[in-house]
C-alpha cells in the first residue's frame, strides 16, 4: 500500500504544544510509576557503562550480540562468585564478630552521660533505648520484608533483562535516535552526543574504578591500625564512594563509631585518641583520592563550581535517591555543556562549544 501525500501539517504554535503535551505524559507517567521508572533507568545506565565491553567481545563471537552479551553476564557472574567465595566467609566471619561485640558496645554507650549546667543528662541511656527499640521493631516487620524481597526480585529480574537488551541493540537505539533528527543536523547532533558520551563515561567510569580502588587502600590501613571488621569496613567504605561528597565522610564516621566501641581498644589509651588517628586517616585518603586517584581515573570529563555539585546533590537525593546522588553530578555536568552549546546558538557563533 503506498502511502499518501501528508496533508496535515502542524503549524510552530502546534509543533511546541504537541512537544509539551508529550512532555507532561512522560512526567505524569514518571511521577505514577517513579520506582518502576526508576529500575529500567537504572537498566539503561547499567547498559551504557557496560556496552563498550560487548563490542570488545562482539569479534569474537561471529558478531553476535547477543553472544557477546551473554559472555559478558556469564563472565560478571563467575567473578562475582569468585569474590563471593574467597571474602564471603571473612565478612561474614566479621559480621558474627561485630554482632557478638553489640553487648559490649551498648554497654560502653550506657556509660555516656553529658553534664550541663552542673546538671548529668544520662545520654547513653537515652541512646540504648533507641537502639533497643529498632532491634525490637524488626520481627514486627518480618511479613513487610518478605513481600519486600519479592518485589525486589521482580525489579532485578526486569533490570537484567532489559539491561541485556539494551546492550545487544544499544548501536541501534542510538543509531535510530539519530535518525530521527532531519539530515542536516545528524552531523552536529553527533559531536553534540559525542561530547556528552565522554562528560558521561568519564565520570560514571571513573566513579566505579574508585570503589575497589578506596575500599583496598581504607582495609589495608584499618587492618594495620589493628581495627577490628576492617575488611567489613573498607568495603563499605568503597561502596560508598558512589555518593560524591556525602560517601567518604559518612564512611569516615562509619569507621570512627565501629573503632571507638571496641574493647579494648585498638590502640591508643583513650577514645579521643582512636577518632583523631581513624579521622586523620580518611582525611589522608580523601586527600589522595581528591588530587591523585580522581585526576588519574575520571580525568577533564567533569568540570562543574563546587556550589553546582551541592546544588546537583541536593537534587539528585531528592528526585531520584541513591541512584539520583550517583547521576547528579554527571547530569549537572552535562546540562553545563548543553547551556554552552545554548549559549553558542543564541549568539550565532560559527563553532561548536567542546567538551572543556
Amino acid at each position: 500500500m503506498d502511502s499518501p501525500r501528508p496533508s496535515i501539517v502542524f503549524s510552530s504554535t502546534m509543533k511546541w504544544l504537541a512537544a509539551g503535551i508529550t512532555i507532561a505524559l512522560a512526567y505524569v507517567l514518571y511521577t505514577a510509576v517513579h520506582d518502576v521508572a526508576l529500575v529500567f533507568f537504572g537498566a539503561a545506565v547499567f547498559a551504557y557503562i557496560f556496552a563498550p565491553i560487548v563490542d570488545f567481545f562482539a569479534p569474537y563471537t561471529r558478531q553476535s550480540r547477543m553472544l557477546a552479551t551473554t559472555l559478558l553476564y556469564l563472565i560478571m557472574a563467575a567473578v562475582g562468585a569468585i569474590i563471593v567465595a574467597q571474602l564471603g566467609p571473612i565478612v561474614t566471619s566479621q559480621y558474627q564478630s561485630l554482632r557478638a561485640d553489640l553487648p559490649n558496645a551498648l554497654a560502653v554507650i550506657d556509660t555516656w552521660s553529658l553534664v550541663v549546667a552542673g546538671t548529668t543528662i544520662p545520654v547513653g541511656a537515652h541512646v540504648k533505648e533507641l537502639l533497643t527499640e529498632r532491634v525490637m521493631a524488626i520481627p514486627a516487620s518480618l511479613p513487610s520484608l518478605v513481600v519486600g524481597a519479592i518485589h525486589g526480585f521482580l525489579h532485578l529480574l526486569a533490570f537484567l533483562i532489559t539491561s541485556f537488551f539494551l546492550m545487544m541493540n544499544g548501536k541501534q537505539v542510538a543509531r535510530t535516535l539519530v535518525n530521527l533528527v532531519p539530515k542536516i543536523h545528524q552531523a552536529e547532533v553527533r559531536y553534540v552526543g559525542g561530547h556528552i558520551n565522554g562528560i558521561l563515561r568519564g565520570y560514571i567510569r571513573g566513579t566505579l574504578l574508585l570503589i575497589p580502588i578506596m575500599a583496598v587502600l581504607t582495609t589495608i590501613a584499618l587492618w594495620l591500625l589493628g581495627v577490628r571488621y576492617a575488611l567489613l569496613i573498607g568495603i563499605v567504605s568503597g561502596v560508598v564512594e558512589i555518593l560524591p561528597i556525602i560517601g567518604p565522610w559518612s564512611a569516615a564516621a562509619f569507621a570512627i563509631i565501629m573503632a571507638v566501641f571496641q574493647s579494648p581498644l585498638p590502640f591508643g589509651d583513650t577514645v579521643f585518641m582512636v577518632a583523631a588517628v581513624i579521622g586523620a586517616v580518611y582525611f589522608s585518603l580523601r586527600m589522595f583520592e581528591d588530587y591523585v586517584i580522581i585526576p588519574a581515573v575520571v580525568g577533564p570529563a567533569v568540570h562543574l563550581h563546587p556550589i553546582l555539585v551541592i546544588a546537583a546533590i541536593l537534587a539528585g537525593a531528592e528526585i531520584g535517591g541513591i541512584l539520583g546522588l550517583f547521576l547528579a553530578i554527571p547530569f549537572m555536568s552535562v546540562m553545563q555543556y548543553m547551556l554552552r552549546w545554548v549559549y553558542h546558538k543564541l549568539v550565532s557563533s560559527d563553532t561548536l562549544p567542546d567538551g572543556h
